[in-house]
């Protein structure tokens, strides 16, 4: 059985990060050329690099022998109070990503724990996500539920 270490990433991370999200939007077929990929690749290295010091942007990490093998993503805000959420502060979850051949072991449940936790500790009440048809089980399983109101503008 193979042992899994769990981190929070930090700035030195980066790379491994870029390269676990690349693998990610891939898969999705979501970067159609080299080209879109170098741009994803530039952007996001330059968006953790401030994200990740000012602690706005936390992802962890699982490795097996060193190896990054899975990712989650978590970007932390604060939007203006509403009922539910006196203090405003959300997290979304994203690029939550299990390399194939390490799926199926459990990763993911517990990288999505570290997420909760987390935002438990930094005073958000309010996790959302968009989930992929393979991970709605999971987030249903650990008590996200389904909101179909969302709708976007692009600009």
């Amino acid at each position: 059985m193979n042992k899994f270490d769990f981190i929070k990433a930090s700035i030195e991370d980066i790379d491994k990060i870029v390269s676990l999200r690349l693998a990610l939007l891939k898969e999705l077929g979501e970067l159609k050329s080299l080209q879109e990929e170098h741009l994803i690749e530039t952007s996001t290295r330059e968006y953790l690099q401030k994200a990740l010091s000012k602690n706005e942007c936390i992802s962890y990490i699982a490795e097996s022998n060193g190896e990054a093998i899975s990712i989650s993503g978590m970007v932390l805000f604060q939007r203006p109070p509403y009922l539910e959420n006196l203090h405003g502060v959300e997290a979304y979850i994203l690029n939550m990503y299990t390399i194939p051949e390490y799926r199926g072991k459990g990763l993911a449940k517990r990288m999505l724990k570290k997420c909760i936790d987390e935002s438990r500790n930094s005073g958000v009440k309010r996790i959302w996500l968009h989930a992929s048809k393979d991970g709605k089980h999971l987030y249903k399983k650990m008590g996200f539920t389904t909101k179909d109101s969302e709708m976007e503008l692009f600009l």
